[in-house]
């Protein structure tokens, strides 16, 4: 995701050198996966870039083997070879304006799961990362090492932040931020969205636990959040009369009240129930900010 993600950058600092469709039709082609069409797009920037463009670019566009790649880019761009615990270490350790956040995490959730001791001074380093996203995947990798050890660092953030680290990782009161990007990325409406842009949705998510009976408003002048159903099921209410369910993965948006109406439109769970809520405003933000999103949202709807 984040090569993918890199190389639409590439094509965005292109079209502020080169004509706008020149660059367009290029990208066109080269997505097309067609031998022709890749072909045809070597050729186009062959005419129009600058010679010393040209040995850079072009090996990074055209439909290569990696270790060809590599090859022609290493004059350039020399690199040591790496195994493959030397490349997590390499990728946490990167700073943030060469690699984003979603993959430092899934880095750092798959030194957890590998359980791989060199990198316990890694973990407690990233335990000061700032980013909530970050601490909290390097505080449940440290404590796949050993609660003593997570318990004897965490205390170094302070009663407040172990407080928090603790609920996610210790008594798994609260979903991290990284497993709630995780089951975004498990929804249809959101498929195919990059995971560092679903991250930013995970921030402005909040975890509702609902015990049978409980209720939630969904009147728009009385509710300012979208719902998604985690676990369990909640029962939808217009005016007292029950209408339909909400189960996983459902996306629960809000209801318009008649004038004069109150509390019309109720989700009342029908017994232990999960849900996420984020506010409306910080959504449209982040729709605002993200094209792709945006898209799947309209898609959606």
């Amino acid at each position: 995701e984040e090569v993918q993600h890199d190389i639409e950058h590439i094509y965005m600092l292109l079209t502020m050198l080169y004509d706008t469709r020149s660059i367009q039709l290029v990208k066109e082609n080269i997505e097309s996966g067609t031998a022709e069409g890749v072909t045809y797009a070597i050729e186009l920037l062959d005419v129009f870039l600058s010679e010393q463009l040209k040995q850079r670019v072009i090996p990074i566009l055209d439909d290569i083997a990696n270790a060809e790649r590599i090859y022609q880019l290493h004059e350039f761009y020399p690199r040591v070879k790496l195994d493959d615990k030397l490349v997590l270490k390499f990728l946490i350790n990167r700073d943030f304006a060469q690699s984003n956040r979603w993959t430092k995490a899934c880095v750092l959730h798959q030194i957890g799961m590998l359980k791989i001791a060199d990198f316990k001074l890694d973990l407690i380093a990233q335990l000061f990362n700032p980013d909530e996203l970050i601490r909290e995947v390097a505080a449940w990798a440290l404590a796949q090492h050993g609660r003593e050890l997570y318990e004897e660092n965490a205390r170094r953030l302070g009663d407040h932040a172990k407080k928090e680290l603790d609920a996610v990782v210790v008594h798994q009161r609260k979903t991290s931020k990284f497993e709630i990007a995780r089951f975004y990325q498990e929804l249809p409406s959101f498929a195919n969205v990059q995971g560092i842009t679903l991250s930013y949705l995970s921030d402005i998510s909040e975890e509702v636990r609902m015990k049978i009976g409980e209720s939630i408003v969904l009147d728009e002048k009385q509710n300012n959040h979208f719902y998604v159903v985690t676990s369990g099921t909640v029962g939808y209410y217009h005016r007292g009369v029950r209408i339909s369910q909400f189960g996983r993965p459902q996306f629960v948006g809000e209801m318009l009240g008649a004038s004069g109406t109150v509390s019309a439109n109720v989700i009342t769970a029908e017994g232990d129930a999960v849900l996420l809520r984020f506010n409306k405003d910080q959504f449209y933000e982040l729709l605002s900010d993200n094209i792709q999103l945006a898209d799947k949202v309209l898609q959606f709807i």
